[in-house]
């Protein structure tokens, strides 16, 4: 199924607006200078307020910690030819920078463009930069054209952030009214994550999320949003037949945390502790067991509960060995289906979807070794 036509989900029922920059609209924006005449009041800020993850390159940890100078902004983009580093410098610039640095920088941006209009990532730069500067509207040619050849991730996030602003703040287009605009924004959104899943760039998947996050707000794309974009890098695979109710079971539940991370989630049977933080974390409380099934895994056998959580829907998972020791721990929305063969290969995985949960840690899928279940640290690098 192609991402542009049919990514599957549900609307999140949780939250991650204390993990994300803050969403809506601003009701005191002053419109440009050189916008187009809005019919809206309301206008939409992406380029400038979602701060980009690039902690992961080398070049944007050598940021300075506060721009303060138009050659420090130029010495960043020349450091790099990642683009996701080119649009936080950008934005950064935009923030820190003092005011009399703006036209320096843009004129500076123009004439380095000027040198080369064949390289395509200075006009990128030049066109990013007049957006997040100025919200002028010839920003998007720039851009476009950059994208039409680049075709990253990162070209069409960015493309798709400039239409998304464009739209709202210089056509005046309304948050709930359907748009070409709206449209292509969703299909270069699609594009850029199928490109990534298909090439992993670090930083790309918590900078979407919180694009999608900004989208939110506008009702027009209520649809796309709530669709599970990780689908793009864990494809459903076959799973074993749904959870059926709830049975009776003698095997208790444990509330001891340091039970369940004494159990093997790492490699080469060393837990590995960031692992062991970032999928047993949420409380590890009994609760009524609403569901059970168990499973065979390359011919070891588990118990699979599903307990209830303080939130309706909301349900956590526990891996048991046949002896009854924990031996995973997570939460998810989807009740029936844990258990799936995503390789083909007739041996099943634990795949957590918890996308509509935590949209920054979407998909953990861990597979059965000798050392018991442990997280496929490459598919979990994929969200970093």
């Amino acid at each position: 199924m192609s991402i542009r036509k049919g990514m599957l989900g549900v609307l999140a029922a949780v939250s991650v607006a204390s993990l994300l920059p803050a969403s809506g609209f601003s009701q005191t924006a002053t419109p440009s200078t050189t916008a187009t005449t809005t019919t809206t009041s309301q206008t939409v800020d992406i380029l400038r307020s979602v701060p980009l993850e690039v902690k992961d390159y080398a070049s944007a940890r050598s940021f300075p910690e506060r721009f303060t100078t138009t050659e420090q902004i130029i010495n960043a983009l020349n450091s790099t030819p990642v683009l996701l580093v080119h649009m936080e410098a950008i934005r950064r610039g935009y923030h820190e920078l003092p005011i009399s640095e703006h036209e320096k920088l843009l004129t500076s941006l123009h004439k380095r463009r000027s040198t080369n209009e064949n390289d395509l990532m200075l006009g990128f730069d030049h066109g990013y930069a007049q957006l997040v500067f100025k919200q002028n509207k010839t920003g998007l040619f720039f851009l476009r054209k950059a994208n039409d050849k680049i075709q990253d991730q990162f070209s069409n996030l960015a493309y798709a952030m400039a239409e998304a602003e464009a739209d709202i703040n210089l056509e005046g287009a309304k948050p709930e009214e359907t748009t070409t605009r709206k449209m292509d924004v969703t299909y270069k959104l699609g594009d850029a994550v199928k490109l990534d899943a298909a090439k992993h760039q670090p930083g790309f998947w918590p900078s979407y999320v919180r694009v999608i996050e900004k989208l939110k707000p506008m009702p027009a794309y209520k649809s796309f949003t709530r669709r599970d974009f990780s689908l793009a890098y864990v494809p459903y695979g076959n799973s074993v037949v749904p959870l059926k109710g709830t049975n009776t079971s003698s095997i208790p539940l444990t509330n001891n945390s340091a039970t369940l991370l004494s159990n093997s989630l790492g490699t080469s049977c060393n837990p590995d502790e960031s692992a062991q933080e970032a999928n047993v974390s949420g409380g590890n409380s009994g609760g009524n067991i609403v569901a059970q099934r168990s499973a065979n895994f390359n011919g070891n056998a588990a118990l699979i509960q599903f307990t209830a959580t303080e939130e309706s829907h909301l349900y956590r998972v526990r891996v048991l060995g046949a002896a009854g020791n924990p031996m995973l721990s997570f939460k998810t929305y989807a009740l029936p289906n844990i258990v799936e063969d995503l390789d083909g290969d007739g041996t099943f995985e634990i795949v957590a979807r918890q996308y509509q949960y935590n949209p920054l840690l979407p998909a953990l899928v861990y597979r059965y070794t000798p050392c018991g279940f442990e997280l496929d640290k490459q598919i979990h690098e994929k969200f970093q």
